[in-house]
């Protein structure tokens, strides 16, 4: 009876390791506490960052601005009208799923011309940066202009955050810690039961 109970716990510790690397995603606030905004350095603002598979951008900005996925020909010449992705509601989420580096610039003429322009690389899955959430998405104002449009082919998903504001990411510290100490009671049941 034993070997079986030691068997089923050392499957859910398989299990558990597989899925853990998805809870430890972490959610980047796009320039910190200035959020989306003219007169901030965004360069500045990714070096020494690491953005991987899974992590996401919470872009947080005041009407008047938007959030566009460009092409990297587009983010160089600060080029509007031809966005892979638009958003002004406010609070935008970009998951970013896939590796390789994404283009953001704010499609409000003369906005990206000054400094409202990000470029991120994305790396595979298995970041090296510490599990967190930096900050969390502003509520979205009732009534705000959201649009999101995509093109024919498979485009990263935009995503706008609930009225309540609340991020319901797997990403959150408490449910890491509390998924460590899960597991490393099983672990102990294990020992104490071989």
């Amino acid at each position: 009876m034993a070997g079986t109970w030691a068997a089923i716990v050392g499957m859910f510790l398989v299990l558990s390791m597989v899925m853990m690397p998805s809870c430890l995603a972490t959610v980047y606030t796009v320039g910190d506490s200035s959020g989306w905004t003219s007169g901030v350095d965004y360069s500045t603002w990714t070096s020494g960052k690491t953005f991987a598979v899974g992590d996401s951008l919470a872009f947080n900005y005041g009407s008047g601005h938007t959030v566009d996925e460009v092409s990297g020909s587009d983010y160089k010449t600060c080029t509007v009208g031809n966005s892979i992705t638009s958003d002004s509601s406010g609070a935008t989420t970009i998951p970013l799923k896939a590796a390789g580096t994404r283009y953001f610039i704010c499609a409000v003429v003369g906005h990206c011309g000054m400094g409202m322009k990000l470029s991120v690389n994305v790396v595979g899955s298995g970041s090296t940066a510490a599990p967190s959430t930096k900050g969390s998405p502003s509520p979205a104002t009732s009534g705000s202009n959201s649009t999101v449009t995509s093109p024919a082919v498979t485009s990263p998903a935009v995503t706008t955050p609930s009225s309540t504001g609340v991020d319901n990411s797997l990403s959150t510290s408490p449910v890491v810690a509390l998924w460590s100490i899960c597991v490393t009671w099983v672990a102990i049941c294990v020992l104490v039961l071989s």
